[in-house]
């Protein structure tokens, strides 16, 4: 039976966005870095959709509100809502009355933002020691999936879309960029005074300040509110790209990224539109942003990790300028719709990709490995988890995050492009972009366009289309069926890890410790030297998969630590996938090199199943416990959200965890993790 998801009514927002919805809001904000808080005014354009509708309801967590107006009228019974202790992510409910028969009101709200991480979700503030500088303190945000709501009152769901522009006031040594244009006008005479003055009292005196104004005149969901402020400086990459960074770092960003403008345009030519947004600007945040990249509008967030020095692993800027069309553009209605985002965005990287480097097959050798991670994921996921289309009620959107909604989404894309062809499919997908542009879409809207396409055009496509299994793939748990796929590059790596594991199998031990080998078998002697990022990790890829339940001999493992250096590797897909190998190994020498690397960055994509994998092990549990303990201040509270959840759930060590993180040393991740328990499942989006 087809599960009707046009109806979804979104339960991870406590407001009323079918009875009233955001146009515009207009934020001016004040950034304390002594403090910890923003301090801002929020000033809504308020579209109201039912005129008996008596109130307009809006989603917060932590805020402190101190003056709340309508259409210029000072209202004091606003309610705001206690918190749910079962449901901490939803935050706080405010309702706001208003006169009824009204077609809209301008709404105001003056507050602060809360000092506590947990509460602010969206917000980490850096000491300068945690920043590449070492001077200035740093700020970021990240309000995907439902965190806007701690940073502004909102509608903090993806259905309701709404332009902006903002005045942020930060100290004279710090920048602050944000996901809109930067405004032309001077922000000082914008800033009302009612608003001004506000800022004035909360903060105290600004005279060792200066304000930056921004314009976005696309409307975007509330999980697009992005804000940083530091000591930042800028490069041109071309005349609508630039690179942002922290000076001391900004050469290599440069240089790292300088395809930038190529991506962009033929992400333009692959979906005959052109980019919507003005401006495609990239900033190099510090090693804790939690995921590879935010596709931010005018602004994508980047991590780090992403410098190898080579440009090998810039797909995920492919990634996140695809997001300008698939995600940004045409929007998921709900989260439970959240494959059509993702897998949208992963089938449009990977036909940039293919068409920047030209080279025959890589789209399936880069589909080969997502495949690897889908299986991964649907053997750790609850059942229930791996449909494309996610039941999620009010549960944190943060939770159910995997590789299903990626990879799953991207092949089922890919099964309709194989089947009625490459150039009939590059029709769909240009009026698809056409007919959902500035909007949002559901799964079933999706099938009904797909299916509705061709039928007067293409006979031939129309009754494939119609004929798919769409209950099965939107629907279905499980793997879904794979297409047969080209292995001309993925051979040699996959004969490679083979020809390791019969090495590991010829080679004994003698009672002193030391290898001897049982037959003539011989060391894997390929070179590998000229074999790209993306052919290396297909080769780990598949070790990891073969040495699943049979580890590898410590012997072996050095053999190849010597043969390949992945130790040493600056390319973080290699390392983390050699240092994932080395731990389900149990070499106890490479902890040294695990904790440098989550110490260092705290990608989510890293850090979670290297802590999991760690936590796992006999050798590695204390060790995954103190490291964590140390620095997860270091990380975002996100990523510290999600390493206590998954140390938590390990099956059968529920107990001794709860003690663990009971502690007093812990209090502070205790409350959040010491209830959960079931299967370490979960694998971090971007």
């Amino acid at each position: 039976m087809v599960y009707n998801s046009s109806h979804d009514e979104d339960k991870s927002t406590l407001s009323n966005p079918r009875f009233t919805k955001a146009k515009h809001v207009d934020w001016k904000a004040e950034i304390d870095f002594i403090h910890h808080v923003i301090s801002a005014v929020a000033t809504y354009d308020i579209e109201i959709l039912d005129k008996n509708c008596s109130s307009i309801k809006l989603d917060t967590r932590g805020l402190a509100i101190s003056h709340v107006k309508v259409d210029g009228q000072d209202v004091n019974d606003w309610v705001l809502d206690k918190e749910n202790p079962k449901k901490l992510h939803l935050g706080q409910r405010l309702t706001i009355p208003i006169p009824q028969n009204l077609d809209s009101v301008k709404l105001i709200i003056a507050y602060k933002t809360s000092s506590d991480p947990e509460k602010c979700s969206a917000v980490q503030w850096l000491t300068p020691a945690q920043t590449s500088g070492k001077k200035f303190p740093y700020l970021f945000t990240q309000c995907q999936a439902i965190h806007a709501r701690s940073i502004m009152p909102c509608y903090d769901c993806p259905a309701v879309k709404m332009t902006y522009t903002a005045e942020v006031t930060v100290p004279t040594w710090a920048t602050a960029i944000m996901s809109a244009l930067p405004a032309k006008t001077d922000a000082s005479e914008k800033i009302s005074k009612w608003a001004n003055d506000f800022i004035s009292v909360v903060s105290g005196d600004t005279k060792d300040s200066h304000t930056f104004a921004f314009d976005q005149p696309v409307p975007i969901p509330a999980y697009l509110f992005a804000l940083a402020v530091g000591d930042l400086a800028s490069k041109d990459l071309s005349s609508r790209c630039r690179i942002w960074s922290e000076p001391c770092v900004l050469k290599a960003a440069a240089d790292e990224f300088h395809q930038t403008e190529l991506f962009l345009k033929t992400a333009e030519e692959i979906t005959s539109m052109p980019y919507a947004w003005q401006r495609y600007d990239l900033l190099m945040l510090p090693g804790s942003f939690p995921y590879g990249g935010m596709e931010n509008p005018c602004l994508t967030f980047v991590t780090p990790t992403l410098l190898a020095g080579d440009g090998s692993l810039v797909c995920v800027v492919a990634h996140e300028i695809a997001h300008s069309w698939t995600g940004n553009l045409v929007t998921n209605k709900t989260w439970g719709h959240f494959w059509l985002n993702e897998g949208w965005t992963t089938w449009l990287q990977r036909r940039i990709m293919n068409k920047i480097e030209k080279v025959p097959h890589d789209m399936d050798l880069d589909a080969i490995g997502g495949a690897i991670h889908l299986e991964q994921d649907i053997e750790l996921l609850d059942k229930s988890m791996t449909s494309l289309y996610l039941k999620l009620g009010d549960d944190d959107p943060d939770e159910s995050y995997s590789s299903v909604p990626y990879e799953k989404g991207f092949h089922l894309l890919y099964a309709l492009e194989r089947m009625v062809g490459e150039e009939t499919f590059l029709e769909l997908v240009a009026a698809y972009l056409k007919k959902f542009a500035y909007g949002t879409v559901t799964s079933e809207e999706f099938k009904e366009f797909c299916v509705d396409f061709w039928k007067d055009s293409n006979a031939d496509a129309y009754e494939k289309v119609k004929s798919f299994d769409w209950d099965t793939w939107m629907y279905g748990t499980g793997m879904p069926p794979l297409p047969e796929f080209n292995k001309s590059l993925a051979e040699a790596a996959e004969s490679l890890a083979s020809a390791w594991v019969e090495y590991d199998k010829s080679e004994g031990t003698t009672e002193d410790g030391e290898s001897e080998s049982k037959n003539s078998a011989s060391l894997p002697s390929v070179d590998i030297t000229k074999w790209s990022s993306a052919q290396k990790v297909c080769f780990l890829d598949a070790l990891l998969k073969l040495i699943q339940d049979d580890p590898l001999q410590l012997s072996t493992l050095d053999c190849m630590a010597k043969t390949y250096n992945f130790h040493q590797s600056k390319n973080a897909e290699i390392l983390f996938r050699y240092c994932m190998v080395a731990v389900q190994c149990g070499d106890e020498g490479i902890y040294s090199v695990v904790i440098r690397f989550i110490t260092s960055q705290g990608r989510m994509k890293y850090i979670r199943p290297l802590y999991r994998a760690m936590f796992a092990s006999n050798t590695g549990r204390e060790i995954a416990i103190d490291t964590f303990l140390k620095y997860k201040d270091f990380y975002h509270p996100i990523a510290s959200k999600m390493i206590a959840y998954d140390m938590t759930r390990g099956k059968g060590i529920a107990s001794k965890v709860k003690d663990i993180f009971s502690k007093p040393s812990s209090l502070a991740i205790g409350v959040a993790a010491a209830a959960a328990i079931g299967a370490l499942i979960f694998k971090p989006k971007k």
